[in-house]
């Protein structure tokens, strides 16, 4: 017989399973007695010769497999005695490895089949109801800054609520989070089925269209106070490129022009820009672990601070309070509006929105660490930052530009923020007071007026507060007539539109429906 090769024989399983071998060899020989041939294979099987690593199994010639005396035991006269007691040893043998193997649950060919581990379940995404409220508190703060001045605040006062160009830089981390948070998987490096399946055109004008149609029907209603005022002081030629850029919502680009006729609608344009590139930058980001987004957030944050400080440094603007200053007191205005308006810099913080986003969904996720602990301090805190440094700010204890100040200080704490209230907002019961304030119904109620608050604002101060309009229609304007009060009733006024617009067109399924339309129409022409 051939040797057995040396790590067959010190194979501690092998070994075990000797009697078998010894066994099975017999009972063969006797099984193909006829043609003196014998034929073995390992008794352990495939599974277990693959977790060993080798796989022995051999085939001796007729010469070879007839060992030593065997004929003499083959005999007829014997041949009976022999078979009958080879069999009645293997079958003692077999069960009593079937019984061994089963009790141990070593793995082979005669183990019962282990017991499927449970998968963790993947977390479900759930509606982020705080999240309304967070507009609904952005969008008043910034109505306010626009027209403060018409309600004779002090000087506290004016420059706390009128750092707007810091605050509006939380409407697109938002809109970035919000978006990475809707088309990215939780707990996976993926994103979502239907961003990937769903064309490129075909999802952005989805997008663009869910605020298009509003914006486009409040500038038709104003149309003719914004073409009067062009009229009035540039001509015809002012008023069909105003109005030409309006409605295509290219006017961001425009530094000196980016707040004609609607003048706040600026961050719809630049935002539109941001979302046409949302679809090929999510994929990437929800691939990445939470180490790849970490460097990414420190990229993209370097990135968008270098021109900052370049402006600053070029026009010694380090500690200029921007927003309570007037246009013609700027060291540089175009410069200053090419860095509050250009859309370049809106992607950058849309994108840290979406990498923070993606930082809370991959908690738990294979390979990556369990979500912290929820407490108020992880809100909390950064509120106090956030209110903390506007008001410094306004008390000139802290002297900070504006474009510093948003990039280097309070988006990276509204971000810190919103991933604090997004952790408390997906646990089973939600034990943060400020999150459960924010989720209240009366706060998201009014958090869901927050876009058509933001898009009738304008029009309606310009209405009430520029002189040449007012001044056609009232006989001047309100706050002079009516005086510095009548800014309260302006709010209430812009609340009251507000609503009458989300009942009777935001909310139509006839003006849903036209939307689609339109959207798979231009889609497939796209």
């Amino acid at each position: 017989m051939a040797a057995v090769p040396q790590r067959f024989l010190t194979s501690r399983r092998v070994r075990r399973c000797s009697g078998i071998f010894v066994v099975g060899v017999a009972f063969a020989a006797c099984w193909e007695l006829s043609t003196y041939s014998v034929g073995f294979l390992q008794a352990q099987g495939g599974a277990n010769s693959a977790q060993q690593g080798l796989q022995t199994s051999w085939i001796a010639s007729p010469k070879q497999s007839t060992a030593p005396g065997l004929a003499d035991l083959t005999s007829t006269t014997l041949r009976p005695a022999f078979v009958a007691a080879t069999s009645a040893a293997l079958a003692c043998t077999v069960g009593a490895k079937l019984r061994t193997y089963r009790s141990s649950g070593l793995p082979g060919i005669f183990a019962e089949p282990p017991a499927a581990a449970d998968a963790p379940a993947k977390p479900k995404k759930v509606r982020i109801t705080a999240f309304d409220s967070i507009r609904f508190f952005l969008i008043a703060y910034i109505v306010s800054g626009h027209f403060i001045s018409f309600a004779a605040p002090s000087q506290f006062a004016f420059k706390a609520i009128t750092q707007i160009n810091v605050v509006v830089g939380a409407f697109f981390a938002l809109s970035g989070y919000v978006a990475a948070y809707t088309t990215t998987e939780n707990a996976e490096r993926a994103a979502s089925p239907k961003l990937l399946s769903t064309p490129t055109p075909k999802w952005i004008l989805q997008r663009v269209f869910g605020y298009y149609p509003l914006h486009l029907l409040v500038l038709l209603i104003f149309s003719p106070m914004f073409i009067y005022s062009d009229l009035f002081y540039s001509g015809w030629q002012t008023a069909l490129g105003h109005g030409l850029m309006a409605v295509t919502m290219t006017q961001a680009w425009f530094p000196m022009h980016a707040e004609i006729w609607n003048a706040p609608t600026w961050f719809l344009s630049a935002l539109t820009f941001a979302t046409a590139l949302l679809p090929f930058s999510l994929p990437i980001l929800a691939k990445q672990n939470k180490a790849g987004l970490r460097r990414t957030a420190g990229f993209l944050f370097l990135i968008g601070l270098l021109p900052k400080l370049g402006y600053c440094y070029d026009h010694n603007a380090w500690g200029l309070l921007e927003g309570a200053m007037a246009p013609k007191a700027m060291a540089n205005l175009a410069a200053f509006n090419a860095q509050r308006f250009n859309p370049f810099y809106a992607v950058i913080e849309v994108l840290l929105g979406a990498v923070a986003c993606r930082l809370v969904m991959l908690d738990g996720a294979e390979g990556e660490e369990k979500a912290p602990s929820t407490s108020i301090m992880n809100t909390g805190l950064p509120l106090i930052g956030m209110a903390g440094i506007i008001i410094l700010r306004a008390l000139g204890v802290v002297q900070l530009s504006d474009l510093l100040t948003r990039a280097v200080i309070f988006i990276p704490l509204f971000l810190s923020f919103l991933m604090g209230a997004h952790r408390a907002s997906v646990v089973g019961k939600v034990t943060d007071p400020i999150v459960n304030l924010l989720s209240s119904k009366p706060l998201v109620t009014l958090g869901n007026l927050a876009f058509p608050i933001f898009v009738v604002h304008g029009p309606l101060g310009q209405l009430f507060y520029k002189k040449l309009i007012a001044t056609k229609i009232f006989g001047g304007t309100l706050n002079s007539i009516v005086g510095p009060q009548f800014f309260y009733a302006y709010l209430a006024i812009v609340l009251v539109c507000a609503w009458i617009l989300q009942k009777t067109f935001l909310t139509n399924k006839q003006v849903g429906g036209a939307a689609n339309n339109a959207v798979n129409k231009l889609s497939e022409k796209l």
